[in-house]
């Protein structure tokens, strides 16, 4: 026993923390490697603020049981729900059943907003929410606990509008971002009904994670609303009547039922952080108002005077704030740029066209992020299929944007630095950068960054190769055990890291060379080839061990959900065919052991259906020419929430989120490129595939697309039929070093190919394939190679 072990027992035996229950820790830690380091200390305060919050939530939440909460909370305290989830002993409450949201933004800028399935409005991370309820001639209309309720994207635009039937028709809320002097969020509400309403704009202390702090609300000048010392809302001056009350004074929503309301706000302070008030103005019919709320939230602050001031320099509500309407159209225009598609099924399209949008909210400028609330900050491996995604969609200028972030982002040693432990960051930064310069040739990107990529490369050798106790020989020659991606399982060596770092040294070695650096990038190659070989060796012996080719999250794990993982050799990495027998092995058991229908169930972790994993199953299947992948885009549709958005995971009996961001990042990534994969796919010999699957319904219907990036260069092509046989129209602008370009429609007719840059070609008549056809079993593959 080491002296910190010594120790950490007789503190806990002080606490009368016995060794039997000290077992339970120290057990748990050899579910997978021993934990030779510290752990990620970045997630430290993320951890502390869930558990934190859940704890508070679960003890508010039993003694609090004449609240009006949020509507996953509702639901999940309700025991005539499907949704209710009984606590125990567990002294934790967070959403697990509804975690679905969606991010409202500005272009560029590092704040979003998100926007619950009932409109309540939380503007600041892990802070307070706007709701809003309607009193109607028959009683107050609650949205977290209404039944008719219904929410759309306007115009497929980060534009929210959740609508609430009413008696004579609905009152329609919609939330959306505006910048200017400052970054406002600007939430309307319309009378659609013919009889006038009472319309509450409540200040709220929850979110869609849990309860929120709040200790203080004051309102300055008669429409200017604090919330602990920061300007959290600007209301209409016509404000009639209002209310506020503490935690242990009950919810204010009992006043505004009850007609108690007041004309001014009563002092509030709650030391339980759960203040709340409630202001009431008359919305006539046909009318719509308006208010405003910062997205930028300042430093809380005790201060009078510092208050005051805020409030002095803070926003007020203009009198002319651009329009719901005006918004969308601006974002569409923004939704113009880049690659162009029509598409055949409407809905497909619309998802397309609210995602292209929705990158665009997760591009924080020089950050990317995979979400706009749980997992808002920067990960490189996230960064990289968003990068992926958006340079696939041209949007190239906010890609390099990124990339020229990655020196800073780079530790002394060549570690590319967003978390401790995760050793795929390297390969993922070296993969992210040699992408954007397949699909656009940008030299001088690479080239400023030529000793970046090499210390990058090199830290992958000298990592592989650390003096580390290895007995076991599945392990020689790979990284060290890691954290790594939350979906793979506990502390382990893991294949995935493998696969990205040998991919990114690759990657590098291409790079350098397009950079002038040939000593460096032959001497990168070399390491390189000889990972790759100690990868193919290790491999072997587990696929030996096992007795299966499928393989698993890690050299010494057993065939469990994890497997997900190591399709990244085939896609996106391409170290793999989708028909080399270990591709197909592991995709065999996914399909075979853990799908719940179409979609991929992920026992680690997640506990749920997963989005974007589901997909890793489909890129292979699509590679592959199997239908099943279309499956699972449908089922993926299916589960999208009524604003296009997914979380990281779907409850699988109630379809809710249940893990991760409620507006995940990757998922929307994934469904990017999934469907341009679909359309146009760049082949392992250089090639291009148009069309590589078509979908059910689409025969017979013409498709466009235009200036789609690729690694052979700009392409655009037009589908249209004559009869039962497609016409294809083509135009390729390659890249100066592309050479020549084989064009293929494996979807339409596989027989079917051209060298010819530009032309057009009418194919053989289209045979539907019969209904569950699957690709011909290939012959047996060699090597990793």
């Amino acid at each position: 026993m080491g002296v910190r072990s010594f120790l950490l027992r007789r503190a806990m035996g002080r606490l009368r923390i016995t060794d039997d229950i000290v077992r339970h820790l120290s057990t748990f830690q050899r579910l997978g490697e021993t934990i030779e380091v510290q752990l990620p200390g970045e997630l430290l305060p993320v951890g502390a603020r869930t558990v934190f919050r859940a704890l508070r939530t679960r003890a508010a939440a039993q003694i609090g049981e004449e609240w009006l909460w949020p509507h996953w909370l509702e639901r999940q305290l309700d025991p005539g729900s499907p949704a209710f989830v009984p606590r125990g002993h567990l002294p934790f409450l967070t959403n697990l059943t509804a975690r679905n949201w969606t991010a409202i933004g500005n272009v560029s800028s590092p704040w979003e907003a998100v926007v619950d399935p009932r409109g309540l409005v939380t503007p600041w991370y892990d802070g307070w929410s706007l709701d809003w309820w309607v009193g109607a001639e028959d009683r107050w209309h609650l949205p977290s606990r209404e039944v008719a309720v219904r929410q759309r994207l306007v115009h497929a635009t980060p534009v929210v509008e959740t609508a609430m039937r009413v008696p004579g028709g609905d009152v329609v809320h919609r939330a959306y971002a505006v910048s200017g002097p400052s970054e406002l969020v600007v939430v309307e509400v319309e009378n659609q009904t013919p009889v006038p309403v009472a319309l509450a704009l409540a200040v709220r202390p929850y979110n869609p994670e849990g309860l929120a702090v709040i200790e203080r609300i004051e309102l300055h000048d008669g429409h200017v609303v604090t919330v602990d010392g920061r300007v959290a809302l600007v209301l209409p001056e016509r404000t009639a009547r209002m209310t506020a009350s503490t935690f242990h004074d009950g919810d204010s929503l009992h006043a505004v039922v009850a007609g108690d309301a007041g004309t001014s706000l009563p002092d509030v302070r709650c030391e339980a952080g759960l203040a709340q008030a409630a202001f009431i103005v008359p919305l006539p019919h046909r009318q719509t108002v308006r208010a405003i709320v910062p997205l930028r939230a300042e430093r809380r602050t005790r201060r009078r005077g510092l208050t005051r001031r805020r409030v002095a320099r803070g926003p007020d509500l203009p009198r002319a704030l651009p329009t719901a309407a005006q918004v969308a159209s601006g974002w569409r225009t923004h939704g113009e740029r880049g690659v162009r598609l029509e598409l055949p099924d409407t809905r497909l399209a619309e998802a397309v066209d609210a995602n292209r949008r929705y990158l665009l909210l997760f591009h924080d400028g020089a950050d990317i992020t995979p979400g706009p609330l749980t997992y808002h900050r920067f990960w490189f491996r996230d960064a990289a299929y968003l990068l992926a995604a958006m340079g696939r969609y041209g949007l190239h200028d906010e890609v390099a944007q990124v990339l020229r972030t990655w020196p800073e982002r780079q530790h002394v040693d060549g570690f590319f630095f967003s978390q401790r432990q995760e050793w795929d960051s390297n390969g993922a930064a070296l993969w992210s950068l040699a992408e954007h310069w397949r699909l656009t040739r940008d030299t001088d990107l690479v080239a400023g960054m030529t000793h970046s990529i090499a210390k990058g490369a090199h830290w992958i050798e000298r990592k592989r190769r650390s003096k580390r106790r290895r007995r076991d020989p599945a392990l020689a020659g790979l990284l060290p055990a890691s954290i790594s991606a939350e979906h793979l399982g506990p502390f382990d060596y893991f294949y995935w890291d493998d696969f990205w770092c040998l991919k990114g040294m690759e990657d590098a070695a291409t790079l350098l060379r397009v950079a002038g650096a040939r000593e460096s990038a032959a001497e990168v190659a070399t390491e390189a080839a000889a990972f790759r070989r100690d990868l193919d060796a290790s491999l072997a012996l587990v696929a030996e061990r096992l007795g299966t080719p499928a393989i698993p999250a890690g050299p010494r794990r057993r065939i469990d959900p994890g497997v997900v993982g190591s399709l990244v050799a085939c896609h996106p990495l391409g170290l793999m065919a989708p028909d080399d027998p270990r591709i197909m092995a592991t995709a065999d058991v996914l399909r075979g052991r853990f799908t719940r229908g179409p979609a991929f169930y992920q026992a680690i972790s997640h506990t749920g259906l997963g989005t974007y994993l589901t997909l890793q199953l489909a890129f292979v299947e699509l590679e592959a020419g199997d239908r099943r992948a279309l499956e699972r885009l449908r089922w993926l549709l299916d589960a999208a929430t009524d604003t296009w958005t997914w979380p990281e995971a779907i409850h699988p009996q109630l379809g809710g989120g249940c893990m991760g961001d409620g507006h995940h990042g990757w998922a929307a990534a994934d469904f990017l490129s999934f469907v341009r994969t679909l359309l146009v796919r760049e082949t392992g010999d250089g090639g291009v595939a148009l069309c590589s699957l078509l979908p059910d319904g689409w025969e017979g219907q013409g498709l466009e697309v235009h200036h789609a990036p690729t690694h052979a260069g700009r392409l655009s092509y037009a589908l249209r039929w004559h009869g039962e046989r497609p016409a294809l129209l083509w135009e390729l602008d390659p890249h100066p070093d592309a050479g020549a370009v084989t064009i293929t429609a494996p979807g339409l007719d596989p027989t079917w190919s051209s060298t010819d840059a530009r032309g057009e070609a009418l194919l053989a008549p289209y045979a539907p394939p019969s209904p569950g056809s699957r690709p011909s079993e290939p012959p047996d593959a060699g090597s990793f190679a």
